[in-house]
Formats: C-alpha cells, sequence, structure tokens
C-alpha cells in the first residue's frame, strides 16, 4: 500500500484508540460519516482543511496523521 493512501488508517486507528464513533468524529469534524469511512478505507483523499479539522477532534498533530505521506 503506497504511503499516502495510509492516512485513512492512520485516522482510523486514533478514532478507535479514543473510542469515538466514525459518526461522531465525522460530526465533530463537518463532514459527512460516508465521506469519512471512504477516507478511513483509503479510497478518498483528504485535503489539508479536513485533516487539520480531524487531528483537532482526535487531538493530534496533523503530522502524525499524514507522516510519511506525500
Amino acid at each position: 500500500m503506497a504511503e499516502s493512501t495510509m492516512i485513512g488508517s492512520r485516522i482510523r486507528e486514533r478514532r478507535v484508540m479514543n473510542g469515538i464513533r466514525q459518526a461522531e468524529l465525522a460530526k465533530r469534524a463537518g463532514i459527512s460519516a460516508s465521506y469519512l469511512n471512504l477516507i478511513e478505507h483509503n479510497r478518498r483523499r483528504i485535503g489539508g482543511k479536513t485533516l487539520n479539522r480531524l487531528a483537532e477532534v482526535l487531538g493530534v498533530a496533523p503530522a502524525l496523521l499524514s507522516e510519511g505521506a506525500e
């Protein structure tokens, strides 16, 4: 798997570690649950603003989620 597609997997891992449901994370980040699902399954790319919002909700630095990504 290419590193650029691993961002979604990292987001999912952090979400599960924090005990947050997918729908709740999506709502708090201002995106749809279906879009978050596609991101987490590495089927959609993620923009910088969305990455920053997800990182903020998850309580991590955006670099932690995108480390090594293009």
